[in-house]
């Protein structure tokens, strides 16, 4: 098997003229069957995020259920903007299964890793974003995003010390160079705790 290649699925379940949803290294990817060739792009429209995979597939173009752009499955261009191209990935079919480079997917998980742990290890955003080759917005993204599951998991623990969570152990939560809490956060945090 070539470097990068993960089997995902049969040929057989992807019949010419058909389409298939499959994970791939954690990510939605849609396969197109055209007259016997497997083609392969990112189950998340350019345009708005919708579910392309799930859309009208006929001869080449692929139309996404949620605001009808269309994309040729072949090279991922949009129809009526060349600007906007659909994420395409290689494809190879051996011994009956249908192969998908999954570099680049299995590269970002391993970038996100990196960016974590730095995020974690208090590390400034303008450095992390310059040495991961990323935004300064995309950092700070992901490090609110950690700091989130960083609480969640704190209640969690909490709630399995004491059985319940209240609105006094949101206050306390520990964490490091986190937002302060606002209003708006801590009814929803309150809420959540509730049904804990």
């Amino acid at each position: 098997m070539e470097s990068g290649f993960v089997p995902v699925i049969e040929v057989m379940e992807v019949p010419p003229g058909r389409s298939k949803v499959v994970r791939v290294a954690g990510k939605a990817i849609a396969l197109f069957n055209v007259e016997g060739v497997i083609y392969a792009i990112e189950n998340r429209c350019p345009h708005e995020g919708g579910p392309v995979g799930d859309g009208e597939f006929t001869g080449t173009t692929i139309t996404c259920p949620s605001h009808q752009w269309q994309f040729d499955v072949r090279t991922g261009a949009c129809a009526h903007d060349p600007s906007v191209i659909a994420k395409t990935y290689d494809v190879r079919v051996a011994d009956g299964m249908v192969l998908v480079d999954a570099s680049r997917l299995l590269q970002a998980a391993r970038r996100h890793r990196t960016l974590l742990r730095r995020v974690a290890a208090g590390d400034p955003p303008e450095a992390i974003a310059r040495e991961c080759g990323l935004s300064h917005q995309e950092v700070e993204r992901t490090a609110e995003a950690a700091r989130i599951g960083e609480r969640l998991l704190y209640f969690g623990e909490l709630y399995l010390r004491k059985g319940r969570v209240g609105g006094g152990d949101l206050q306390a939560v520990p964490y490091r160079a986190m937002k302060p809490i606002d209003g708006e956060v801590l009814a929803a945090l309150d809420a959540l705790a509730r049904l804990l």
